[in-house]
């Protein structure tokens, strides 16, 4: 498996979702069959919707097999109408939740920005070109060394010991510039992500 694959677009073939609510019912029942099939239909699509958001695969499984887990033991108790919507919602939480506690972001570029609604939709290419500018302005505001390796790691994807090669400093000293950029950008950073999450939607 490779991380491609999830960078593509959701694909298709849940989009008729006719029985759902019917395995929903039969879910509510007990019946680990119709979770099977539920989860068969929905896994690639919230693995996918978890990776584009964080692109990181390992950490997009384990959400999404948090998100089943949990379908599954709160199958008595949930009142589900649109599971798709339903599984939506339960992604942008836990990736905002993730996000809260590791402090970390997501590297911003075109590629990540891609919405995936109707790019004539003059409200949505206002939203992006703000947040665009928003992050530039907040990484600018970083000391010249901070804002160096924030880059490297961020906006090239470069690995801790990859940037201490580069510029001539330990892995440590590298992760302090990284934790002091972080503490520093956290606050705004945050409102950024919650911005970028429902731009992905």
């Amino acid at each position: 498996m490779t991380n491609q694959i999830w960078i593509q677009t959701m694909a298709t073939d849940f989009i008729n979702n006719d029985d759902d609510s019917l395995l929903l019912k039969q879910l509510r029942n007990d019946s680990k069959s119709a979770f099977d099939k539920l989860y068969q239909k929905y896994w690639k699509y919230v693995l996918n919707s978890t990776y584009v958001r964080i692109r990181d695969i390992d950490k997009a499984e384990d959400i999404a097999q948090d998100i089943f887990t949990k379908l599954w033991f709160r199958r008595g108790e949930l009142s589900i109408h649109n599971l798709p919507a339903y599984l939506n919602t339960a992604v942008r939480n836990s990736v905002l939740t993730l996000m809260s506690k590791e402090c970390r972001y997501i590297p911003i570029n075109e590629k990540h920005l891609e919405i995936q609604s109707d790019y004539n939709n003059s409200d949505s290419e206002v939203l992006r070109k703000e947040f665009v500018r928003a992050y530039e302005e907040l990484v600018n505001t970083l000391p010249v060394q901070q804002k160096t390796i924030f880059r490297m790691r961020y906006d090239s994807d470069l690995s801790t010991e990859e940037i201490a090669l580069k510029v001539q400093l330990s892995p440590k000293t590298v992760r302090n510039h990284l934790g002091r950029a972080l503490s520093t950008l956290r606050a705004s950073l945050t409102t950024l992500l919650v911005m970028l999450i429902f731009l992905c939607k």
